[in-house]
C-alpha cells in the first residue's frame, strides 16, 4: 500500500498497513495477522535456511491462531 508525502507515493510500512486498516474498522483477526508476519525480507530468509515447508508451516501457524470468521 502507498501513501502521500510531500507530494511523492512512498510504500508503507506492514505497522503503517495495519494501523490504517484497524483505524478503518478491518476485522481484528486481519490486523492481527498483518501484525503476526514476519518482515518479507525475514520470510525470504526462512526459505533460503530452512526451505519453503518450515516457512510454509510458520505462515500457517500464524494463520491458525488469527483465524478468518
Amino acid at each position: 500500500m502507498d501513501k502521500m508525502v510531500n507530494g511523492s507515493l512512498v510504500q508503507m510500512t506492514n505497522e503503517e498497513v495495519a494501523e490504517f486498516n484497524a483505524q478503518q474498522g478491518v476485522n481484528d483477526w486481519l490486523h492481527e495477522r498483518v501484525i503476526a508476519y514476519p518482515s518479507i525480507p525475514d520470510q525470504l530468509d526462512k526459505i533460503f535456511h530452512d526451505g519453503v515447508d518450515a516457512w510454509k508451516a510458520d505462515i500457517q501457524a500464524i494463520k491458525d491462531a488469527n483465524p478468518k470468521p
